[in-house]
């Protein structure tokens, strides 16, 4: 005969069920904890061990990835726990060439391999306009622009829309009020300087007399009158440059001094910082800069200025016989990061910066002491902060802030290369060596000979990445703004 199990019985098996299920959820949630930080147990030794995450996603996406010869399975954007350490990474897809990469994956780390920029094995350049001649081009940072000066003695400057996909090329003449004639058999050149951040602006150089140089400022929309600086101020400046947050303001040295140009209320400022050498824009509201030598000290200084502080504050001071100094700062993640490059040395730093004003303490601290055996003539901080880059003619050296980890490449080519490097995204470098629009990725891996370029002309990609457009030549004596399609 059934007899009902008591209700101390009852509670028992309560209390037992309840701490199984307790006890299953915890450890269900454990392992699952464990897995997202990447360990896992290794056959080989019956070890547990911590492996890091990989991310990958390419561009075009839906490549193949494969993983010390082994293929993961599934196509890009994608993401798999590894073991720490060394591992070879190919991602490929039909039609483009192979992209490879030897990585080392720290145990707990994620690693973003989300930047690979797959090139299609047909390279296949064409023309989208000609042109008798271009003395220079000039692309927009937003890539929508590209500036072409077919006659560098003549006002006119052609402006094709990558936007479009014919890419139409439209004429803007500054007028004959907002520029300096030359005197009686004298020559003029104007030759392009900068865009401002909206890709709206365009500021031009004119040579004129030989050696008289003025500063004229063009709206590629056409709406907006053409300004001359120079004339307008009365002021002789040397390196102007657009304010990253307002197209009506420039900064640029006047009489040694750095100094702020208001082009709506045609004003100039009074000195901001004394003696200065050399000047850049960090975010929207501080300038960077390099002093001259002291002549009675003997030192030079580099430091900022906050827009609308009293003064600037000095960062380093060092002995003229330091060799060349470079200085730039920026921030990743939330952190001031301060890169200086002193003769054969470039130190970072890491710390709060207070206004240019104030005297609170700046709390830098060392976080890394570089060689650089040929020094540096560039140095600029790249792709939100995460990249230090200290160039050298055909040699550029990056230290990673996230990998912490420094590269140097070498450019391939034997021609000299003028001017800084420019990068067509976050992570691709690019060179015109030997007449060769060629990419680097920013450690110098996966390099690729794009298309033949008129050296010291601008190579961008348009604004959807489809296409790589530069300026090339002809055997007929023509030139042409070239594209090669980069995406099928």
């Amino acid at each position: 005969m059934y007899h009902p199990p008591s209700k101390r019985k009852q509670l028992l098996q309560r209390i037992a069920v309840y701490s199984l299920m307790s006890i299953t959820v915890v450890g269900l949630v454990t392992v699952l904890v464990f897995l997202m930080l990447g360990y896992r147990f290794n056959r080989a030794d019956g070890s547990i061990e911590q492996g890091g995450l990989l991310q990958f996603d390419t561009e075009p996406d839906g490549a193949n990835v494969t993983i010390d010869g082994t293929s993961f399975g599934t196509r890009t954007p994608s993401k798999t726990t590894m073991t720490a350490g060394q591992h070879f990474v190919t991602m490929e897809r039909d039609g483009y060439k192979k992209w490879q990469k030897s990585i080392d994956l720290a145990a707990g780390s994620v690693l973003w391999l989300n930047y690979a920029r797959l090139i299609p094995t047909d390279l296949s350049p064409q023309s989208t306009a000609d042109f008798a001649a271009v003395t220079d081009a000039l692309a927009s940072p937003d890539d929508k622009w590209m500036a072409i000066k077919e006659d560098a003695s003549t006002p006119v400057i052609r402006v094709a829309d990558l936007a479009r996909e014919d890419a139409k090329i439209n004429d803007i003449a500054i007028p004959e009020n907002a520029f300096t004639k030359p005197a009686e058999g004298k020559t003029q050149k104007f030759a392009f300087s900068s865009w401002d951040p909206t890709g709206r602006y365009l500021l031009v150089q004119h040579t004129y007399d030989e050696t008289q140089i003025e500063w004229i400022v063009i709206d590629a929309e056409g709406s907006d009158p053409a300004r001359n600086i120079t004339t307008s101020l009365d002021v002789a400046a040397v390196s102007p440059m657009f304010s990253n947050r307002d197209s009506n303001i420039l900064y640029a040295i006047v009489d040694g001094s750095l100094r702020r140009i208001d082009l709506g209320a045609t004003t100039l400022s009074g000195p901001l910082v004394e003696n200065v050498a050399s000047f850049d824009l960090y975010d929207r509201a501080t300038l960077t800069y390099v002093t001259n030598v002291d002549p009675k000290t003997k030192q030079r200084s580099v430091g900022y200025f906050d827009e609308g502080a009293s003064k600037p504050r000095t960062v380093r001071t060092y002995n003229e016989e330091s060799g060349p100094l470079q200085f730039t700062i920026d921030k990743y993640f939330g952190d001031h990061y301060v890169a200086i490059v002193h003769g054969q040395t470039m130190e970072i730093f890491e710390g709060e910066l207070p206004r240019s004003d104030v005297s609170d303490p700046s709390s830098l601290k060392t976080v890394a002491t570089l060689s650089l055996p040929e020094g540096a003539d560039y140095l600029s901080i790249k792709t939100n902060g995460r990249f230090i880059v200290a160039q050298k003619g055909a040699s550029y050296t990056v230290y990673d802030l996230e990998l912490k980890k420094m590269t140097t490449t070498k450019l391939k080519g034997t021609t000299a290369v003028q001017g800084e490097l420019e990068w067509i995204d976050g992570y691709t470098v690019w060179s015109d060596q030997d007449s060769t629009a060629r990419l680097y990725e920013f450690d110098g891996a996966n390099q690729h000979d794009i298309m033949p370029v008129v050296p010291g002309m601008d190579v961008t990609l348009s604004p959807s990445d489809k296409y790589l457009y530069g300026i090339s030549s002809s055997a007929d004596g023509k030139f042409h703004l070239s594209r090669v399609q980069l995406i099928k």
